[in-house]
């Protein structure tokens, strides 16, 4: 699959007269629950060749999508990408942290993941995986769905959950792997069991039953006060913006 798309990725480039200083397989993959019909999802970071897009009047182009049958491949470009950083965002987090990286610029990609280790707010990360945890529940509750669809909420329900532990609990930066991040957290087992059983439905392609569904939501009832109130201690993270300014432009010379 890796030289499939490592394939992919330098045609875009040659079509789109740049170059990718990082690419990796995020979603389901990344996860570590694909199923034979999943989508495979590649994010990646890229600089113009021409660096007088950079300095003319007309913005340089910022985002490069490509959805080719099962592939959906979405690039940001170095300026776009740096902005986010700055913020601490998620998605940005997942890309370096998957475990199936395809294209990585040395210097690059150890500058950005030093960065992202030592001052991503884990307080901005707790928020994002909090409102996801919750959106996903309401959409649960609030909604009847397909079983499919369903047991695809429950999945980001209990991934949010457990990263969410991992940051409160250990204090650092949590894996993309759900089965990582059920063997890094202590949990309740009955929860770790019901998990298991989620991530492993997920991968086959099975279905829960609305029975099921209860008894899972029931499992949460009571833990989303708690949290929010550890999450607002977590630390905030530092500022950036040296950095990243002195990694563009060393990028651009």
């Amino acid at each position: 699959m890796k030289e499939n798309l490592i394939s992919k990725l330098e045609i875009l480039e040659i079509k789109e007269n740049m170059t990718i200083l990082m690419a990796a397989v995020t979603g389901s993959h990344s996860f570590g629950l694909p199923s034979v019909h999943s989508d495979i999802d590649v994010r990646f970071i890229y600089v113009h060749n021409d660096k007088r897009s950079y300095l003319s009047l007309s913005p340089a182009v910022e985002v490069i999508h490509l959805k080719e049958n099962i592939y959906d491949m979405e690039g940001w470009d170095l300026f776009k990408s740096s902005r986010l950083t700055i913020k601490s965002n998620p998605a940005l987090f997942e890309l370096f942290q998957s475990p199936i990286k395809l294209i990585t610029h040395p210097d690059y990609y150890r500058k950005m993941n030093g960065l992202i280790a030592d001052c991503y707010s884990q307080k901005a990360l707790g928020h994002h995986y909090y409102r996801m945890m919750g959106d996903n529940l309401q959409q649960l509750t609030k909604t009847r769905d397909s079983e499919r669809k369903g047991l695809k909420t429950w999945v980001q329900v209990y991934r949010s959950y457990l990263i969410l532990e991992h940051i409160i609990q250990k204090g650092a930066l949590p894996p993309l792997s759900v089965w990582e991040l059920l063997e890094s957290v202590t949990i309740d087992q009955e929860m770790k069991t019901r998990m298991t059983g989620i991530f492993k439905a997920k991968q086959k392609e099975e279905f829960i039953s609305n029975n099921e569904s209860e008894k899972n939501l029931s499992l949460l009832e009571g833990k989303s006060l708690s949290l929010k109130n550890e999450i607002n201690k977590l630390p905030p993270g530092k500022n950036m913006e040296t950095e990243l300014n002195q990694l563009i432009w060393t990028i651009l010379k």
